[in-house]
C-alpha cells in the first residue's frame, strides 16, 4: 500500500490547530532546556567541566521522569486530540464544517475515555502487548536464527521497537473509527487486526522510524552549523551545552513536524486494513497466551461492558 506521506501531509495540513499546539509546547520544553544548560554552563565555569557533566546525567535522570509525568498528563491529551481529528478527516475526508477544532477533540476524546488517566491508561496497557508481541510472536530473532546474524537482528529488533508508538497511536485512532463506547474493548479488536496485518503495519512502521531518524540528522546538523558562529568563541562546556542544545531541537522538530506525518501515514493503513478484517478469534488466543497486559485489556473491556457509558455524541 506503501506510506502515502502525500496524503498523510494534506491530513496534516487541515490540522494546524494542532501544529501550532505541539510547537508552543514542546518549545517550552527546549526552552526550559536551553535555561537548564545555561546554569550547567555558569555552574562549571565555577566548578568546572566535571561538574557539569555530574549535573547534566542527573538531570537526565529526572528529566526522563519528567517528561513521563507531563505525558500523562499534558501530551496524552494533546496527541489523543490530534489523533481524533486525523481519524475524522481520514474516514470522512474533511472536518465538520464551522467547528473549533480544539474544542471538538477535546470533546471526541472526553466522550470515550471520560478521563486522562483512562486515556493513559488505555495506552500503556496496549504499548505493553505490542512490546510482548515484539518480543514472542514477531521476534526479529526468530527471523534470522544464524548465529553471523545475531548482531543485525537485535539491530533491527530496536528499530521494531521504537516504531511501536506509531503502531499504538492507530490502535487508539480504532476507537475514534469505530466509534465504540468500550474504550478497552476498541483496544483488544483494534490489537487483534494488528496482528492479522502485521507485516503490513510493521512495515511501514520501520520505515517511517528510518526516516524519522534521518530527518533528526538532518535538522540537528542544521542546528549545529547555525550554533558554530557562537560555538568558536565560548569556553568547552558552553560549547558541549550548545551540542547537547542542537541534538534536542533536532529531536523537538521531529516531534513537531515528522511524528504527526508519520502517525497519519500508519493510520491511513491500519485503518485500510481494518476495512474488511474482522477480529479473529485464534489470533486472540494467540495474544492472550504471550501477553499479561492482553489479557488485563480483556477483562478492562468485560468489566465496562456490564457497566456501559451512557451515548450521546454525534458522529
Amino acid at each position: 500500500m506503501g506510506l502515502q506521506l502525500g496524503e498523510a501531509i494534506k491530513i496534516v495540513a487541515q490540522t494546524k490547530v494542532y501544529l501550532l499546539y505541539r510547537t508552543v509546547v514542546y518549545s517550552a520544553i527546549a526552552f526550559f532546556v536551553a535555561l537548564f544548560l545555561a546554569i550547567l554552563v555558569l555552574l562549571g565555569s565555577i566548578f568546572g567541566i566535571g561538574a557539569a557533566v555530574v549535573l547534566f546525567f542527573i538531570a537526565l535522570f529526572a528529566g526522563g521522569f519528567g517528561f513521563r509525568l507531563l505525558r500523562e498528563y499534558v501530551l496524552y491529551l494533546l496527541q489523543a486530540g490530534h489523533i481524533a481529528l486525523i481519524t475524522e478527516i481520514a474516514s470522512k475526508g474533511s472536518l465538520p464544517s464551522g467547528i473549533s477544532q480544539t474544542a471538538w477533540a477535546k470533546e471526541r476524546v472526553m466522550h470515550y475515555y471520560k478521563e486522562v488517566s483512562v486515556l493513559a491508561l488505555v495506552d500503556q496497557l496496549v504499548k505493553g502487548v505490542l512490546v510482548s508481541l515484539n518480543r514472542t510472536l514477531f521476534n526479529v530473532m526468530n527471523v534470522l536464527p544464524i548465529p553471523a546474524f545475531e548482531g543485525l537482528a537485535r539491530m533491527v529488533q530496536r528499530i521494531v521497537n521504537f516504531s511501536l508508538t506509531y503502531i499504538d497511536e492507530s490502535v487508539i485512532a480504532y476507537t475514534f473509527r469505530t466509534m465504540n463506547e468500550n474504550v478497552f474493548d476498541a483496544a483488544k479488536s483494534g490489537i487483534i487486526i494488528y496482528c492479522q496485518s502485521w507485516k503490513a503495519l510493521l512495515k511501514n512502521a520501520v520505515a517511517l522510524t528510518l526516516l524519522s531518524y534521518v530527518f533528526v540528522v538532518v535538522t540537528t546538523t542544521v542546528f549545529i552549523i547555525l550554533f558554530i558562529p557562537v560555538a568558536l568563541f565560548v569556553p568547552d562546556v558552553a560549547k558541549f551545552a550548545l551540542f547537547v542544545l542542537a541534538i534536542f531541537l533536532g529531536i523537538s522538530a521531529k516531534w513537531i513536524l515528522f511524528d504527526p506525518i508519520a502517525c497519519t501515514s500508519t493510520l491511513l493503513t491500519f485503518l485500510k486494513e481494518a476495512e474488511t478484517a474482522r477480529p479473529d478469534p485464534a489470533w486472540e488466543a494467540k495474544i492472550e497466551a504471550v501477553s499479561d497486559k492482553f489479557r488485563t485489556l480483556k477483562a478492562k473491556a468485560a468489566e465496562a461492558t456490564r457497566t456501559p457509558a451512557p451515548s450521546g455524541l454525534q458522529g
